[in-house]
């Protein structure tokens, strides 16, 4: 197994050293909210405004298709209404707004839909989130305002370490300039309390990036 993994990393380095490699920046703001739930019962949200800054590699594959992993920074949260009890926040918690911070590991495939040097491209994968830090306000039904850090943990609270799939529709021109628009959906819930709510994040946003050729 330790052979097989050497000869890996060594296949993928020589891979990225002689293939045309670009490299790219990206940033761009964004909404995001989250599907969220008490016992099956939706509850209503809103969207909050956020902004992500990150970078990535367009790696070729096969013919127009890539490969293009990214990491980025994400400034994440949203805004919830209660009908049902819910804990996390709190058992008497109105409603919750939240603000985290998060850093994004995506190992996408991009597909350019023509060989034309200004063409446009669909980005599609898996994303691997961990929330760094948060912070959350909510009312309680007794009157008073509660205003802390959000509790992260593997075992209780929110959880730390999700899971997303990603779709993104853009435009690349010859100069590497790149302009697209984008879906996060979660797929895991960020809650891990037993009998606690399902939150599962979503993302819409518009990102502008340039990626910058190799030079050989």
């Amino acid at each position: 197994m330790k052979k097989i993994s050497i000869f890996s990393v060594a296949l993928f380095s020589s891979f990225v050293c002689f293939a045309q490699v670009q490299f790219g920046i990206f940033a761009g703001p964004h909404v995001t909210s989250a599907m969220y739930s008490v016992k099956n019962a939706k509850q209503p949200t809103d969207f909050k405004p956020g902004f992500h800054i990150g970078a990535a590699y367009k790696i070729p594959f096969d013919n127009n298709l890539f490969f293009a992993p990214a990491i980025s920074y994400e400034m994440m949260g949203y805004k919830v209404v209660f009908n049902q009890p819910s804990f996390p926040p709190d058992l008497l918690a109105k409603d919750n707004n939240t603000s985290f911070h998060e850093i994004d590991v995506d190992p996408l495939l991009q597909y350019d839909l023509s060989r034309k040097s200004n063409h446009l491209f669909v980005r599609a994968g898996p994303s691997f989130n961990f929330i760094l830090s948060g912070k959350e306000n909510f009312n309680l039904a007794t009157g008073e305002h509660v205003s802390q850090k959000m509790k992260f943990s593997v075992t209780n609270g929110y959880g730390p370490f999700l899971a997303s799939v990603v779709g993104q529709l853009g435009f690349e021109t010859s100069g590497g300039l790149t302009i697209s628009a984008e879906y996060i959906q979660g797929l895991i819930s960020m809650n891990n309390e037993d009998e606690g709510p399902s939150i599962r994040n979503r993302l819409v946003g518009i990102t502008v990036g340039k990626f910058f050729k190799s030079k050989k």
